[in-house]
C-alpha cells in the first residue's frame, strides 16, 4: 500500500480528494495540509511514497516546499495540482522531476490515471534499487573469494590481482592497503562476535572512503581494508583504539595485522605480515594488537621456503629449539630443490645464518658481541654440499649457545622484567619499556616471559595490578581511587579487568570485606 499526503488550501478539494483516495485500497492517506509549511511538516513527519499538491499556497507554495522535501526524501514522487493560466508554473514544476499534473477541477478518471503512472514510477524504482542491490552484493561476494583465493594460493598472485582490479577498478588506485587477522575466541553469544565485527567494520571506518572485505580462514576471521580516500587512514591506531572498546566490553579477541601498504599489488604481502603478527598473538595469549613492524626480520625469500623461514624466526624466539632445528633442515632443503645459482645458494644460507645470529644478539648480552662465525669462508665455498654442510654446522652452533645462554639467563632476565614491574605497577609500563630495562628485543623478551611463566607480560602485569587493588580495597580505599592507584584512567575497564580476574564486581568485592 502506497501512502500519499495531500496538501491544497481549498478545503473543498482537500475534502473532495481525500474522499476519493480512500475508497481506494491500494493508497494510503497518510496525512493532509491546507497551507506549504505545515505540508512540509507534515510529508517529513509521514514520509509517503506519494505528495500530491496545489502549486499556489500561503505561506509556502507548492513548488518552494517540493525543493524543500527533494532534499530529504529524494525518492518521492511528485504530483501538482494547476489551476487556470499556471502553465508556467507547471513548467518549473516539471524541471524539479514531478511526474504530472492535474487540471482543476480535479476529476476521478484524471485522478486514477495519474495515480497509475506514478506507482509505476515508484515499483521501477524499487525495482532498479533491488537489481542494484542485488549486483553489488554478486560483485562483493565475487571480489571477497578472489582476495580469499590469493590468501589460500598465493602463487596465483598475478592472475587474482588483475582479476580483483577488473571487479573493482577503485582499488588498482587506492591509497592503502592493510589487512587485520583475529582469533574467534570472543564470546559464548552471536552478540559477543557482532560488536566485534562492529567495532572492527563499521565504527572503525566511520564516514571515512575505505572498503572492507572478510573471510574466514578456518576459525579466524580475516579483514582486508582499502584506503580509497585522498589522505592516510590511520588504520592500527584505529584498531587498538576499538580492541580497547572491545576489551572494555569484556570480550577476548586476539589480533595481528600487516604494515600499511601502498596499493593493491602488494596485498599478498600483507597477508604473510598478517598471519605472523597472529602467530605471535596467539602463542602469547596477547591481549594488545601484534603488528607486523612489531616482529622484526621478515625473510624475502621464496614462496614454497617461507613459511620455513617464519616458523625458524617463531620456533627460536620461542625457545623450543628442537622445533627449531628441524624447520632448519626443511628450510635448507627446499632451497636445494630451488636449484639455485651457487651465489645466490650462498647469500641465502649467509642471511639464514646472520639472521640467527641477529636473534640470539636480542636475548641480551652486555658485551654486544656475536657467536664467532667466518663468512669469509662461506663466500669462497662453491660445492653445494660444503655450503651445505657449513650453514647446518654454524646454525646448529648457533642453536646451542642459544639454549646455554637461556639456561644460564632466562630465569635471571624474567625475575628482573617481574621486579621492575612490581615497583612500577601504577604507571604506564610498555614493553619497550621492559625490554629496554632488562637490555633485549622486545619480541624475544614477550616470548621469554610467556615460555616461562605461562602467561604474557601483560597478563602478569593486570594480574599484579588486581592484587594490589584488592589490598587497596581492604584497607579502606574507594574503589575510583584505587583505579588511579594501580594504573588505570578509565574507571569501566578497570572494573571489567577486576571483575574478569576475580569473579567479583567492585561492589561484591567490598560488601564481602
Amino acid at each position: 500500500m502506497l501512502k500519499i499526503v495531500l496538501i491544497d488550501d481549498e478545503i473543498i478539494v482537500l475534502r473532495g480528494i481525500s474522499a476519493l483516495l480512500k475508497k481506494q485500497s491500494e493508497y494510503e492517506l497518510a496525512g493532509t495540509a491546507d497551507n506549504g509549511i505545515d505540508g512540509l511538516k507534515t510529508v517529513l513527519e509521514t514520509k509517503p511514497d506519494i505528495v500530491m499538491t496545489d502549486i499556489r499556497m500561503p505561506g509556502m507554495s507548492g513548488l518552494e516546499m517540493i525543493k524543500k522535501i527533494k532534499k530529504s526524501l529524494p525518492d518521492t514522487v511528485y504530483i501538482v495540482f494547476s489551476g487556470f493560466n499556471e502553465f508556467k508554473y507547471v513548467k518549473e514544476a516539471i524541471g524539479l522531476g514531478v511526474v504530472d499534473y492535474i487540471e482543476k477541477p480535479v476529476t476521478i478518471p484524471k485522478l486514477k490515471e495519474v495515480l497509475k503512472k506514478a506507482s509505476g514510477i515508484l515499483s521501477y524504482q524499487q525495482n532498479y534499487r533491488e537489481m542494484t542491490q542485488n549486483r553489488e552484493k554478486a560483485d562483493r561476494a565475487i571480489l571477497e573469494r578472489l582476495i580469499r583465493h590469493l590468501y589460500e594460493r598465493p602463487q596465483d598472485e598475478e592472475e587474482m590481482i588483475r582479476q580483483i582490479g577488473e571487479k573493482n577498478p577503485a582499488l588498482t588506485s587506492c591509497r592503502s592497503v592493510f589487512v587485520l587477522k583475529a582469533a574467534e575466541d570472543h564470546g559464548e553469544s552471536v552478540d559477543d562476535y557482532r560488536n566485534i565485527v562492529q567495532q572492527l567494520t563499521f565504527d572503525m571506518i566511520g564516514n571515512d572512503p575505505v572498503e572492507v572485505y572478510s573471510f574466514y580462514d578456518h576459525e579466524n576471521l580475516i579483514l582486508v581494508y582499502f584506503n580509497l580516500g585522498s589522505m592516510e587512514f590511520p588504520f592500527l591506531e584505529r584498531v587498538r583504539e576499538k580492541k580497547s572498546r572491545i576489551d572494555a566490553g569484556g570480550l577476548q579477541v586476539m589480533i595481528g595485522v600487516s604494515c600499511v601498504h601502498k596499493s593493491l599489488s602488494d596485498l599478498e604481502k600483507a597477508f604473510e605480515e598478517a598471519d605472523n603478527a597472529f602467530r605471535y598473538a596467539r602463542y602469547l595469549g596477547e591481549t594488545e594488537v601484534i603488528s607486523s613492524g612489531d616482529v622484526e626480520f621478515a625473510g624475502s625469500v621464496g614462496e614454497e621456503s617461507k613459511k620455513d623461514y617464519d616458523a625458524i624466526i617463531f620456533e627460536f624466539r620461542a625457545g623450543q629449539y628442537d622445533e627449531c632445528r628441524e624447520h632448519i633442515k626443511a628450510y635448507i632443503g627446499r632451497l636445494r630443490e630451488q636449484d639455485l645459482r651457487p651465489e645466490l645458494y650462498v647469500q641465502s644460507c649467509w642471511e639464514l645464518v646472520h639472521l640467527l645470529q641477529i636473534m640470539l644478539n636480542e636475548a641480551g648480552h652486555t658485551d654486544g658481541s656475536y657467536v664467532n662465525v667466518d663468512y669469509y669462508e662461506l663466500m669462497h665455498m662453491t660445492a653445494e654440499g660444503e655450503i651445505t654442510a657449513w650453514t647446518q654446522q654454524k646454525a646448529d652452533m648457533i642453536i646451542d649457545e642459544a639454549q646455554k645462554r637461556q639456561n644460564d639467563g632466562s630465569s635471571r632476565t624474567v625475575r628482573e622484567m617481574k621486579n621492575y614491574i612490581d615497583r612500577h605497577f601504577a604507571e604506564g609500563i610498555s614493553l619497550d619499556e621492559l625490554a629496554d630495562q632488562v637490555h633485549m628485543s622486545k619480541t624475544y623478551l614477550s616470548m621469554l616471559f610467556k615460555k616461562e611463566e605461562g602467561i604474557s607480560y601483560i597478563k602478569y602485569l593486570t594480574k599484579v595490578r588486581m592484587e594490589k587493588a584488592m589490598d587497596f580495597l581492604r584497607q579502606g580505599y574507594k574503589a575510583k581511587e584505587v583505579c588511579e592507584m594501580v594504573g588505570y584512567h578509565d574507571y569501566k575497564y578497570f572494573s571489567t579487568q577486576f571483575k574478569s580476574s576475580t569473579g567479583m564486581t567492585l561492589d561484591n568485592y567490598k560488601k564481602s570485606l
